[in-house]
């Protein structure tokens, strides 16, 4: 099954799905590093999520973690609304998104992992605005974050790394992985299967901005995790031509079954916000490109249906004795 903010579903009823997203963040330390990181307008929010439903779109992944702007409670409401199931991740972003006395820095790992086994099996914390209190809605996804110097940049990493791979283990949940330019992915994946994470329960984001050199996407791929893709009209990294090259290439390569498509939506995306497209611009402009460029309908539908059946359900691994 699926987790979503509303209650476990079937994983054959997902439907299409964006697996990278940002729908609300409040304002905290994130507005410090970027004012384009805080969305906490709920109606706003709530109309690209209609947009979103009107182009076919089921379910999202919102990828803002515990601490760092996530607010569970407008993601249960804003699902009730539109109808758009949302899978939350509970974890942690990159270290820059939290003040200096966060409990990042001060619990041990193994305190940080019983608190991301709660946010999975017990019910997430509300937003900081709202007190911070525990609701019934409960995360799907464990997510983790890099800088450029990777994993082992400083022992806050390594611990938090340590806490969510043990958090995934227990709780059964994919480990979602957010990955910056000249970040070791190769650090990442050892370090979590070597703490019994597989590999088919890890999903690497952003590689296709971090790294131009497809034969390290195809070894990342050949060592069975998922890639997600979400460079697409972002031109500040490249254009819709080069992500369309990039994900043909891997195609071609026979790696359809191992791809998953998400905006990575901002302030400056959102369409409600004042951005310059919206939730529906995977949908209605990114994937009429890709079948002109010869991608098929099938291969499609792997990326936004089948793969996130796959890719995000809780599964609890059977262990030899």
């Amino acid at each position: 099954m699926i987790r979503t903010v509303t209650g476990d579903i079937d994983d054959k009823t997902l439907g299409y799905c964006q697996c990278h997203e940002h729908l609300f963040i409040e304002r905290c330390k994130a507005f410090d590093v970027s004012p384009l990181l805080h969305m906490d307008d709920f109606e706003k929010s709530s109309a690209e999520l209609a947009l979103y439903y009107a182009a076919g779109g089921r379910s999202l992944v919102d990828a803002q973690p515990v601490f760092a702007g996530r607010m569970a409670e407008h993601l249960v409401s804003a699902s009730e609304k539109t109808g758009v199931k949302i899978i939350a991740v509970t974890g942690f972003h990159k270290t820059i998104f939290y003040h200096d006395d966060s409990y990042i820095f001060r619990a041990s790992a193994q305190r940080i992992s019983e608190f991301y086994i709660s946010e999975v099996e017990e019910g997430m914390l509300s937003s900081m605005a709202s007190g911070g209190k525990r609701l019934a809605c409960k995360a799907g996804l464990i997510k983790v974050a890099v800088d450029e110097g990777g994993i082992y940049a400083d022992a806050t990493y390594e611990k938090l790394f340590e806490a969510a791979a043990a958090a995934a283990v227990a709780t059964g949940a994919t480990i979602f992985c957010h990955v910056e330019k000249d970040a070791d992915v190769y650090d990442i994946l050892l370090f979590l299967t070597s703490r019994g994470v597989q590999p088919h329960r890890i999903i690497l984001c952003h590689l296709d901005r971090a790294q131009d050199d497809l034969v390290y996407h195809e070894d990342c791929l050949e060592a069975g995790v998922f890639l997600e893709y979400d460079t697409i009209n972002r031109v500040k990294y490249h254009d819709n031509a080069k992500e369309a090259d990039l994900i043909c290439a891997m195609v071609d390569k026979g790696y359809a079954g191992q791809l998953l498509l998400g905006l990575d939506t901002t302030r400056g995306r959102l369409h409600n916000y004042g951005g310059d497209m919206g939730l529906d611009y995977l949908s209605k402009t990114f994937l009429p490109y890709l079948l002109e460029r010869g991608v098929t309908k099938e291969v499609c539908e792997k990326m936004l249906v089948a793969n996130p059946q796959k890719a995000l359900r809780i599964i609890k691994e059977k262990r030899n004795v």
